[in-house]
């Protein structure tokens, strides 16, 4: 009888404490943002996809020009085989195969190096935006930031995007983005 008394009276103190926390929390204040607008329109994000474009027509025309290489080499291959050793012909075509193969390999390898040069880009246009998006708290006595993306509808006057996209472009106008070889 006396577990059960204690028991009880420990539930009571614990609801009345969880009860008092609740109240005391302030009440959402919220802001929206379209975070893939703030990529796309602020000076830093137009400066990434520009590199990025940059970057990967280079890559484009590099592989482009190794791929033709290719191909002349296996159409060459393919008119000598009828005067070649079978022997001759499949050690040349094993070898245009590693060759393939290389090629291949390094496509993975410079798409992996691209994409890490565009996640460090993305990593401080986002140490960029945070000490903006905590202005924008203060400034607004807002208690959350919210993606657009994540919200049905919203009131007007909500949406912050504007204003943040003009912070960053003060605060960041350009981001290197650096494709390691």
């Amino acid at each position: 009888m006396k577990k059960i008394i204690a028991l009880m009276a420990m539930v009571m103190a614990v609801t009345t404490l969880y009860s008092a926390e609740a109240q005391a929390l302030p009440s959402a204040v919220i802001a929206t943002i379209d975070t893939q607008k703030i990529r796309r329109d602020s000076a830093a994000g137009k400066d990434i996809t520009r590199q990025l474009d940059a970057i990967r027509q280079e890559f484009q025309a590099q592989v482009t020009k190794k791929e033709e290489s290719l191909r002349q080499e296996e159409q060459d291959l393919q008119t000598k085989r009828p005067v070649m050793e079978p022997n001759a012909f499949k050690a040349q075509e094993q070898a245009w195969r590693q060759k393939v193969m290389a090629v291949q390999r390094e496509i993975q390898e410079k798409n992996s190096r691209l994409e890490v040069a565009l996640r460090k880009a993305s990593a401080e246009l986002q140490r960029a935006l945070k000490p903006i998006y905590q202005k924008i708290l203060a400034k607004h006595k807002a208690t959350l930031i919210m993606d657009k993306s994540l919200v049905i509808e919203q009131a007007p006057g909500l949406d912050v995007t504007t204003e943040v996209i003009e912070q960053l472009d003060q605060v960041l106008p350009t981001v290197k983005v650096e494709v390691i070889e």
